[in-house]
């Protein structure tokens, strides 16, 4: 009987081998998908939210990553 994988185990290993996709650009250092030698995503998609509040017509204000996760 096989075991179960460990997902935090295998998080912790795609955080540390990320491949960068270039057609995602992201320069959100915060962000745990962003590779740090380049300003590119390590997911191969994102999902775009609109801002909560959103309407100020402001790119900065009218959407996110949603797929954003603090490392």
């Amino acid at each position: 009987m096989n075991p179960e994988p460990n997902k935090e185990i295998e998080e912790e290993f795609i955080m540390t081998h990320k491949t960068p996709n270039l057609d995602i650009g992201c320069t959100v250092r915060s962000c745990a998908f962003h590779c740090e030698d380049q300003d590119q995503c390590s997911l191969s998609g994102i999902t775009v939210e609109a801002c909560p509040g959103c309407g100020s017509g402001k790119a900065k204000d009218e959407s996110m990553c949603a797929s954003y996760r603090h490392k």
